[in-house]
């Protein structure tokens, strides 16, 4: 987009993973292999930039919703041949994931605003928006005074020991080790569960010890000048 006066379809959203291509090969295994299926195009090696908030343009290619970016190639979107002559190096949105289906569970209109945008982006990628509610997406968090601990291969049932071991697992939920299960009913795409987090900001932590950004959607240095968009 050139600035923020557009007006998109909520339909059309789409999130995605801006990368640097090494290699484009057609996937031809029988089964899927995490979001690709049988027959798609995917990367045998690339670098992650950043996410990106869009929706295709008339020739198939990402429409930045949040930035003055390039229009990229959008595996499994863009024609396939389009997307197989590029060169290494080149930059493609890979795992792109239409939005439709959230928003309008959450009482999106069918058209949507620059505004309504930065709502979308600071609400569902907050990097736990998914884990905070993950049986929308047919998962369960498992409590700590659910499981069952072990010492030397031995169950734990001494009160005290397991009071002990109980408070130690809370502490690392808070940092963030958390673990799920999955359930048989779901009102939202399952994909979404492990994509809207997977696409969201870092924790400080995180970024430091991955040095990831914060802002999981600010533009790559290798990108060249993107900028933001303005109100003209």
């Amino acid at each position: 987009m050139q600035n923020i006066k557009y007006r998109v379809s909520r339909d059309n959203v789409y999130v995605g993973e801006v990368a640097k291509v090494d290699e484009i090969f057609r996937y031809s295994e029988d089964r899927h292999f995490y979001n690709t299926k049988a027959g798609q195009l995917d990367l045998s090696s690339w670098v992650s930039y950043r996410s990106m908030l869009f929706v295709p343009d008339e020739k198939k290619l990402s429409n930045d919703l949040l930035y003055r970016s390039p229009s990229y190639p959008i595996l499994n979107v863009t024609d396939d041949e389009i997307c197989l002559a590029l060169k290494e190096g080149s930059i493609v949105i890979k795992d792109a994931c239409n939005l439709a289906p959230l928003l309008e569970y959450f009482g999106y209109d069918k058209d949507l605003t620059y505004e309504d945008i930065m709502t979308i982006r600071k609400t569902f990628f907050t990097g736990r928006f998914a884990k905070d509610n993950c049986e929308l997406f047919g998962y369960e968090e498992h409590q700590p005074e659910d499981w069952t601990y072990y010492q030397n291969g031995v169950e734990i049932t001494n009160p005290k020991k397991l009071k002990k071991r109980i408070e130690e697992e809370k502490r690392l939920q808070k940092k963030g080790h958390r673990s799920f299960g999955s359930i048989p009913e779901y009102v939202l795409p399952q994909e979404y569960f492990d994509i809207l987090d997977d696409r969201g900001d870092n924790t400080l932590k995180n970024a430091i010890l991955w040095h990831d950004k914060i802002n999981a959607f600010a533009p790559h240095i290798q990108e060249g000048i993107v900028k933001k968009l303005t109100k003209f």
